[in-house]
C-alpha cells in the first residue's frame, strides 16, 4: 500500500525543481542579468613571424599555448562562448630584438556578438611571454644508407639522394649541434634498382638523432637511389703467340690477380666469359720474366670495388733450353753502286730456343742473317742496320729468340 506522506514529499520535490528552472529561465531570457564565466585553455595563434623572419629573429619558446580567460557579461551572451569560437592572436612582428618579450593578445569573438556584450575581466590574463632568438641558416649533407640484402650474384652500389643537400633554419645553439640528415631505404632483398622517398632524419656528430625544436629544413623527405648491378667474378686471360722455338704449350703462365669482379653498367647488359689482357708474342720473350699490364674492360663493364688497375703476368719456359750462338755469315743486301760496305763486327750472337735435344744440335751455319741496305749513304759516319734472322730448313721445332737483333758498319765509296 502507497504511502501517502512519501507520494506528497516527492511530488513537492519534483514541483520545485520544476519551478526552480522556469525562474532560472525566465532571469535569463527576460531578466538577462550580468555575470561573469571562465572558458578555458582558449589557443594562442602566433602570427607575425614572416616578418620576425625577414628581421633575421624567430620564436623558440613561448609561456603560455593556451590561456584561461574570465569574461563579463550578460548571462545569455556568456552561454554562447566556449573555446571553440574564441580566438587569440599573438602578433610577434613588432619585436625587434632577441631576448624575452611579453605581448598581450588580441581576442576576437564571433561575428554576432557585439564587443560591448561580452569583455575580459582580467587584462593580465592576456599577457604572453616569448623567447626571441637570432635565426641562422645552414646546409647539411643528406646521407643515404641502404639497410637491406643483396639477391645472389647482385651487389648494392653508391647510394644517392635527391636533393644531396637541405637548408636548415632554426636557432644557432640547436644546428650546431646538428651534422647530416639521414636517409634510410632497404629492409628487403632487392635485386633491381631500388628508389623510395623516404623522411630524413637529423643527425648529430655522435651519429645519433639531434633535437631538431624550432627546426625547419627546405625538405622533409628525400628520393633515394640504390643502384643493383649483376655482378661476377671473370678470369684475367692473356693470348700468347707461338713464336721463338716456343708454344703456348710450352709455357707456364700465372696472371695475378687472376680474376676481377665486374658489373654491367646497364640494366641488361651481357657480360663476357673473361677479360683479355692482350697479346704476347713468345718469339720477343727471351726467358722467365713477368710484365705488369693494365686491365682494360671491354664498353659496358665497370669494375668493382677497390681492385688493382693492374695483372701481373708471369712466364716460365721450364721444358725448353736456349743457347747462344755466335754467327759470321752475315749477307749484305742491295749495296749502293760503287760502294764497299763492312761490318765493325764480323759476328752477331743470336739465341735460339726449343726443346734441349734439338737446341744442342743447332749449328752457327744453320742461321742466316740478313742486312738491307737500301737507301744508305756513303760517309764515315757509323750505320746500325737492324738484321733479319732466320733458321734453315731442317731445324723445326727451334726458333730464334727476340726481333732485336742488328749490326754495326760503315759504307765507303
Amino acid at each position: 500500500m502507497t504511502n501517502p506522506k512519501k507520494t506528497r514529499k516527492m511530488f513537492n520535490i519534483a514541483l520545485a525543481i520544476v519551478l526552480a528552472v522556469g525562474v532560472w529561465l525566465y532571469v535569463v531570457n527576460v531578466e538577462n542579468p550580468t555575470g561573469t564565466s571562465t572558458v578555458r585553455d582558449i589557443p594562442v595563434t602566433l602570427t607575425g613571424e614572416a616578418d620576425l623572419a625577414e628581421k633575421g629573429l624567430m620564436v623558440t619558446q613561448q609561456s603560455d599555448d593556451s590561456i584561461s580567460l574570465k569574461l563579463s557579461g550578460r548571462k545569455k551572451t556568456l552561454m554562447k562562448l566556449n573555446k571553440k569560437n574564441i580566438t587569440l592572436v599573438l602578433n610577434v612582428s613588432s619585436i625587434t630584438a632577441e631576448g624575452e618579450h611579453t605581448l598581450s593578445c588580441k581576442t576576437d569573438f564571433p561575428n554576432n556578438l557585439s564587443s560591448e556584450s561580452v569583455s575580459v575581466s582580467d587584462w593580465d590574463d592576456l599577457r604572453v611571454t616569448v623567447t626571441v632568438e637570432k635565426l641562422v641558416t645552414k646546409e647539411i649533407p643528406v646521407r643515404g644508407e641502404f639497410i637491406g640484402t643483396e639477391a645472389e650474384h647482385c651487389l648494392a652500389g653508391t647510394v644517392t639522394t635527391d636533393p644531396d643537400t637541405l637548408e636548415l633554419k632554426g636557432p644557432a645553439d640547436t644546428l650546431k649541434k646538428i651534422s647530416y640528415a639521414s636517409a634510410s631505404v632497404g629492409g628487403k632483398e632487392i635485386s633491381d634498382n631500388l628508389v623510395e622517398t623516404v623522411p630524413v632524419v637529423f643527425m648529430g656528430n655522435d651519429g645519433t638523432p639531434a633535437d631538431r625544436k624550432n627546426v625547419t629544413a627546405s625538405a622533409e623527405t628525400v628520393e633515394v637511389t640504390v643502384p643493383v648491378r649483376r655482378v661476377v667474378s671473370l678470369p684475367l686471360t692473356v693470348d700468347l703467340i707461338d713464336g721463338g722455338g716456343a708454344t703456348k704449350e710450352d709455357v707456364k703462365t700465372t696472371i695475378t690477380p687472376s680474376t676481377i669482379t665486374v658489373a654491367a653498367q646497364e640494366e641488361g647488359e651481357t657480360l663476357p666469359a673473361s677479360i683479355s689482357l692482350g697479346e704476347i708474342d713468345l718469339s720477343d720473350v727471351l726467358g722467365d720474366t713477368s710484365y705488369t699490364i693494365p686491365i682494360r674492360l671491354p664498353s659496358g663493364v665497370t669494375a668493382w670495388g677497390k681492385g688493382s688497375h693492374y695483372a701481373t703476368v708471369s712466364l716460365s719456359f721450364g721444358q725448353l733450353a736456349t743457347r747462344q750462338l755466335g754467327v759470321t755469315n752475315v749477307t749484305l743486301k742491295n749495296i749502293p753502286q760503287d760502294c764497299d760496305a763492312s761490318l765493325v763486327s764480323q759476328t752477331l750472337y743470336v739465341w735460339v730456343r726449343g726443346t734441349p735435344d734439338l737446341v744442342e744440335k743447332i749449328t752457327p751455319s744453320q742461321i742466316e742473317v740478313e742486312v738491307d741496305l737500301s737507301g744508305l749513304s756513303p760517309g764515315d759516319e757509323l750505320h746500325r742496320l737492324p738484321a733479319k734472322v732466320t733458321l734453315k730448313e731442317g731445324t723445326e721445332g727451334v726458333g730464334v729468340m727476340g726481333s732485336h737483333y742488328s749490326v754495326a758498319l760503315r759504307l765507303a765509296e
